[in-house]
């Protein structure tokens, strides 16, 4: 039943091959086959793409002037530190069978060892939270490029998707928990859509 490494690795290799990226147009159309012209080309485009839009402190000050405000007991209780138990509680509630950051740790991994590493974490996740500082782990993603519709030689139609370490989706997963607590107190059913079982934070969080 054994079968040589050949085997199992030339189908790797075919997918790997059609993954390949031959040619990019650049920003005028014109095709481009350098690799390093290419790769000029991706950066240019995903460092314009990703760029940071200045705020409005102006928009800012309008918008929390207008939003309910929530009760002090509530305002207490949400600047308080995260605890073990809205950590577990996050964890219970993600999704498995998802891909993980780049450091190939998953939900299911977690919750396998959360008796051993879960009070360290949170504790080390609370410390950052009050410091302002995520760890670095919270703080890196790997970036896959997955194909749209059109001509693929357009950076355009490729769609950028983050793979975040599953220890960055615990704390947003647990932030979405608590901030959630409150929401019908500042904002109305009717200005929220949902997904089944996802809450508008965990959106905006992206966990």
């Amino acid at each position: 039943m054994d079968r040589g490494s050949r085997f199992f690795y030339a189908p790797e290799k075919t997918r790997g091959a059609k993954k390949h990226v031959t040619c990019l147009l650049a920003e005028d159309g014109t095709p481009l086959t350098d690799p390093v012209e290419m790769c000029g080309r991706a950066r240019d485009f995903y460092t314009s793409l990703f760029s940071l839009v200045p705020t409005d402190p102006g928009a800012c000050r309008v918008l929390w002037e207008e939003l309910p405000t929530v009760s002090l007991g509530d305002r207490d209780r949400l600047e308080l530190p995260l605890t073990l138990a809205e950590f577990s509680e996050a964890l219970r509630r993600m999704l498995t069978n998802k891909s993980p950051g780049m450091d190939g740790l998953t939900v299911e991994f977690y919750r396998m060892f959360w008796d051993i590493l879960g009070q360290n974490l949170a504790t080390v996740w609370a410390e950052s939270l009050q410091g302002g500082v995520l760890p670095l782990s919270c703080r890196r993603a790997a970036l896959a490029l997955l194909p749209k519709k059109g001509d693929l030689r357009d950076l355009r139609n490729w769609r950028p998707v983050s793979l975040l370490s599953t220890d960055y989706k615990i704390v947003a997963k647990a932030i979405s928990l608590r901030l959630g607590s409150v929401m019908a107190d500042v904002i109305h059913a009717d200005q929220t859509y949902t997904v089944p079982g996802r809450s508008i934070f965990d959106n905006l969080f992206l966990v």
